[in-house]
């Protein structure tokens, strides 16, 4: 079935809302030729506004939709969980929905029965009413603030907006957030009222159920994890580091050194960490670590481990049963030999174990929350990290990432990218070098001219720093000539990199010709 995509017919208008709001932003598909959204501002208050407009059915469609709904939730006889593919699920779906129609005699046109098929996919494989919003590539985090709130996204162009979705009943709610729970392998009730989860695409979820701690009723939050991860090309296309920032991530990770990236919150600091970890060696041993899986990685000698809340009540131990922290996961780490080891965000007692790790040779890329490297050593060095200052200088390079509004909006941008440098022995202050910053008036980013860790890899390497900069000037040519072509997709990027590191002066000729 193919129709005109989006519809221009009446029936397919949204709210009306939309009628007072005529500056439309942009429209682009979600699930066609069944759902779209609208992006629209009102003039009048200068609002905008997320729309999801899915294809309506016809009151006869209607009935017939929640017969076979309601056949389908008494009759299936398998869980849908099981079926790790969506496509199988999906189409056993099908077959089943066609087979009711053909034994209870419904009587639907191709069409019609494609648009009750698309809202029983919707509502029994997917999430309901915001599955639609769960296929938007441009919507990183989903969020409902309680009974009768407009759900509100947040896109990568347009930021916080509010949407024509909401959930409007109590029971309604407090059903669709248990369904949350149980989708993420998890329980939810009155004794137990916030669950912090992993959906099975690895998106974030934080639920709360009820008004036992929310007094707007049921929450959800929802950080989509991305299946197509950003890239350093990404990263250079929208400004968040020049070329040069990037050839020397590459180039100072390469030769072991390890970097901290520090940042507020929603400031791209495990973006960042992704698109970087790219650059290791693609048979290096690496161990990653989080609280839940954001990291995506494109070599085949990785691990990726996630820590595990625990169930039931806080036993002895003051912990619960069968809980696995990030502390547990860096011990074992530790134990499989890695050259890199992860880490999402560190902020308890695995940050001690990790600077001993990187003391004895581990190489460690790892978040934090801080917004200057002043703040990040100062949290390192109190409860409960308690990192001695002998042991925060096997840390290499600090980077701090900022959320930054610029022309009205707010962009992702490297404020600072410094180096630990030692320890002075007489007054026991850390040095540190600055490399580079960013400047807020241009948009643009200042190198200093020096280089520490760089200097330390021209001794290891017995280069000149003439050597060393000409390499880092060639890598930055490739990068250059990523950003020229979009070539943006990870494993393109993988590729490139790969390839570089097998034959550097080929892979550095292909980009010079691409550049002319």
């Amino acid at each position: 079935m193919t129709e005109k995509f989006p519809p221009e017919d009446d029936k397919y208008k949204p709210v009306s809302s939309i009628e007072s709001a005529p500056v439309l932003e942009e429209t682009y598909p979600l699930i066609p030729p069944f759902s779209y959204c609208l992006i629209q501002t009102d003039p009048l208050s200068n609002r905008t506004q997320y729309i999801v407009v899915e294809v309506p059915l016809e009151q006869k469609e209607e009935e017939k939709f929640k017969i076979i709904k309601q056949i389908l939730i008494e009759e299936l006889d398998v869980d849908f969980s099981l079926l790790k593919e969506k496509d199988r699920a999906a189409e056993y779906l099908r077959r089943k929905v066609f087979d009711i129609v053909k034994d209870y005699n419904l009587k639907l046109k191709e069409e019609s029965f494609d648009r009750i098929l698309y809202y029983v996919q919707r509502d029994l494989l997917g999430f309901g009413k915001i599955e639609p919003m769960l296929k938007d590539h441009m919507i990183e985090d989903i969020s409902c603030d309680g009974v009768g709130v407009p759900l509100y996204v947040w896109h990568r162009k347009h930021e916080s907006i509010p949407s024509n979705i909401s959930f409007d009943d109590a029971e309604e709610l407090d059903s669709f957030v248990i369904k949350l729970a149980q989708r993420s392998g998890r329980h939810i009730s009155v004794a137990n009222p916030i669950v912090d989860a992993s959906l099975a695409d690895g998106s974030r979820i934080n639920i709360t159920y009820g008004k036992e701690v929310t007094q707007r009723g049921s929450t959800f939050t929802i950080r989509k994890f991305r299946s197509d991860p950003m890239t350093i090309t990404d990263l250079v296309l929208l400004n968040t580091m020049d070329p040069l920032i990037g050839a020397f991530y590459w180039f100072v990770i390469e030769n072991r050194h390890s970097v901290m990236i520090a940042g507020g919150v929603a400031s791209g600091k495990t973006t960042l960490l992704n698109c970087i970890s790219m650059f290791i060696l693609p048979d290096a041993k690496i161990v990653s670590i989080e609280d839940t899986a954001e990291v995506n990685l494109p070599h085949e000698n990785w691990i990726p481990s996630v820590a595990r809340l625990g169930f039931g009540g806080i036993e002895k131990d003051g912990r619960k049963r069968g809980e696995i922290s990030m502390f547990d996961l860096l011990k074992a780490a530790l134990r499989q030999r890695p050259d890199f080891i992860l880490v999402g965000e560190i902020r308890g007692e695995e940050a001690y174990m990790l600077f001993q790790s990187m003391a004895t040779g581990h190489l460690g890329l790892a978040t934090i929350h801080g917004d200057s490297v002043e703040s990040v050593i100062h949290r390192l060095e109190s409860e409960p990290m308690n990192i001695p200052r002998t042991l925060l200088r096997s840390l290499d390079i600090v980077c701090v990432q900022a959320k930054v509004r610029l022309g009205g909006k707010f962009m992702r941008r490297t404020v600072a990218v410094t180096e630990i440098a030692g320890v002075d022995p007489v007054t026991n202050e850390l040095l540190t070098n600055p490399v580079f910053k960013w400047n807020p008036r241009e948009d643009n980013f200042t190198f200093y001219g020096r280089s520490y860790i760089v200097e330390r890899i021209r001794d290891q390497l017995g280069w000149s720093d003439q050597d060393c900069w000409d390499e880092i000037e060639r890598r930055k040519v490739v990068l250059r000539w990523m950003v020229k072509k979009k070539i943006r997709h990870w494993q393109d990027v993988a590729t490139i990199i790969r390839e570089y590191y097998s034959n550097p002066e080929k892979t550095f000729e292909r980009a010079t010709r691409g550049l002319q």
